[in-house]
């Protein structure tokens, strides 16, 4: 089969199935495979696929009809301009995120110490060391599958022991320490929305999306407790729900912050600074 036309035959069949973006995704998928650039999709139409490749697309076409993230199945996903190797024990770094990328970018003074909590694949922490090397980070999750996947990323991408790694519950394994600068992209969804999202979503990891009380036990406890971690002037930012803007600037004042909130590209409340 040429190339081209297993494209075509793969978008009709990801669309018919339910897929949201069949296009993309039968581009992904394919380049993925085939280890190509998605133009060359189009400038090697005429390219004829060898049985193992046509094998290895199906195999992946199952999967993506089962709504298996495309991320997943490929296990790359681009996330600031750096790919970063994602598996069922991460979270799917999102766009969304990157500004709260952007204004730890901005907060963080030169030389300063920071602390990427919830960190996941890494990809807060490992794209702030790449942008801004003169960054002391620190990057902990309760999930030791998930450093595992952090600290891949941070050698493949940075080399060694640019960033340090630490396996905790929150500020549990920084008892007396202090941070310039904290950010986080905490579980933030509501719990009560398990199984009611995206059937896309019901692959990520549990305790990297939900959290009580509409979302916001998590983000509660890290405001609560962050004023301790904190040095004079230090700042807090987080990634937060659409609909918890009230919350944040209720709690945030409540434990002395002054609250700010941006929202995102979409005009939707994104990401809070607290500023102690």
């Amino acid at each position: 089969m040429l190339l081209g036309e297993l494209v075509k035959n793969l978008i009709l069949r990801l669309k018919d199935g339910g897929i949201e973006n069949p296009s993309l995704d039968a581009e992904i998928l394919v380049s993925g495979v085939l280890e190509i650039e998605r133009y060359k999709l189009v400038t090697d139409r005429d390219r004829l696929l060898t049985k193992e490749e046509i094998q290895k697309i199906e195999k992946y076409t199952l999967r993506r009809l089962k709504f298996e993230p495309v991320a997943y199945i490929t296990g790359v996903k681009e996330f600031y301009s750096v790919d970063f190797i994602v598996n069922k024990d991460v979270l799917i770094p999102r766009p969304e995120t990157e500004l709260l990328v952007d204004m730890a970018i901005y907060w963080g003074g030169t030389g300063a110490k920071v602390l990427d909590l919830c960190t996941g694949s890494g990809a807060i922490a490992v794209v702030l060391k790449h942008s801004r090397p003169d960054l002391d980070i620190y990057a902990s999750d309760i999930s030791e599958k998930a450093l595992k996947i952090a600290k891949k990323n941070a050698l493949g991408i940075l080399g060694p022991k640019k960033i340090n790694f630490i396996k905790g519950d929150l500020f549990t394994p920084f008892d007396g320490e202090k941070f310039n600068l904290i950010v986080s992209n905490p579980p933030y969804v509501d719990a009560a929305l398990k199984g009611k999202l995206q059937k896309e979503i019901d692959f990520e990891p549990e305790i990297a999306l939900f959290a009580g009380n509409k979302g916001t036990d998590v983000i509660k406890k890290i405001i609560e407790d962050s004023a301790d971690h904190l040095e004079e002037n230090g700042v807090l930012l987080l990634e937060i729900g659409s609909d918890q803007h009230d919350f944040i600037h209720k709690n945030g004042k409540k434990c002395g912050f002054t609250v700010s909130i941006l929202n995102d590209y979409a005009g939707l409340p994104r990401v809070a600074t607290l500023k102690k």
